[in-house]
């Protein structure tokens, strides 16, 4: 089998580490990712998509199936189902992001406490103080 497995993000050096959930927007004026972006959602179904990117940009890829490929493999939760990765040109990943977005949550944690309980105790906002003896007693040092 050619081609390469579409997997978990990856980066060189993973400072952190994380996981990303979203609701899409199921109103107006979102028609979907296909159609905002140009692609012809007759003939393609988006399986996912991918924001990358760093010091100098952000790009967005979608990975889709033809029509035909995901009809016959979307009723088998166990087909691997075979896609061709879209770079998207002249869009701003991020605004399309907001666009699409009904609810969106992106946790990261930095690598050295990765499967570590991280317990909140405290709320606060920035730019503020954060009263560490009222929130979590005297501090030795």
């Amino acid at each position: 089998m050619d081609g390469e497995v579409w997997g978990e993000a990856e980066v060189p050096f993973p400072d952190w580490k994380g996981t990303a959930q979203l609701d899409e927007r199921l109103t107006v004026p979102w028609e979907g990712l296909a159609r905002t972006v140009g692609l012809d959602s007759e003939q393609w179904q988006v399986v996912g998509f991918s924001i990358g990117g760093g010091e100098h940009g952000y790009d967005l890829r979608l990975v889709a199936a033809p029509r035909d490929v995901w009809e016959k493999v979307k009723a088998d939760d166990r087909a691997e189902i075979e896609v061709t990765e879209f770079l998207v040109h002249d869009v701003d990943p991020l605004a399309i992001l907001q666009q699409m977005t009904h609810a969106f949550e992106l946790k990261m944690r930095l690598r050295a406490f990765d499967g570590r309980t991280v317990r909140v105790r405290a709320l606060s906002d920035l730019p503020s103080e954060l009263f560490l003896d009222e929130n979590f007693g005297p501090q030795e040092g």
